[in-house]
């Protein structure tokens, strides 16, 4: 009898431990779920990327746009700011779950301009992009 509680204490034991492991199957590559990063505006992308820019450059009217890409990218770009930050809120709402990204552009000078990048994983993110603006410094 004391021999089957040590072999099955050493069991639940190392199921525990194999349970603990880091890392699976599912982890490979970019397991970030959302990161931002500011492009220079006088680098070339992609015929996609370069065409909206050139048409962001040249409206009037519409301090910023932004572009959305099937692959969890969006980009976005704003005239008379200098800084942006990207904040992901996940809620439930009424038994659903809904997971949002929002960008914040920091006004700045007239001529100033900022381009991101914003790289999420589709798997977990995301419902809806929200740009907001705001006057304040960004700390």
């Amino acid at each position: 009898m004391v021999k089957r509680k040590k072999v099955l204490f050493i069991f639940i034991g190392l199921l525990i431990l194999m349970g603990c492991q880091p890392g699976s199957s599912h982890d490979q590559g970019n397991n970030e779920l959302v990161s931002y990063e500011y492009l220079p505006l006088d680098k070339t992308y992609s015929k996609t990327i370069n065409d909206w820019l050139t048409k962001a450059k040249n409206s009037s009217g519409q301090d910023f746009h932004s572009l959305s890409l099937d692959n969890g990218e969006e980009y976005v770009y704003g005239k008379g700011y200098n800084m942006a930050k990207v904040s992901f809120t996940s809620e439930n709402f009424e038994g659903k779950i809904e997971s949002n990204l929002k960008a914040t552009m920091f006004k700045g000078e007239s001529k100033e301009e900022v381009l991101i990048k914003i790289t999420y994983n589709t798997e977990f993110c995301c419902d809806g992009v929200t740009i907001d603006v705001t006057d304040e410094e960004s700390n």
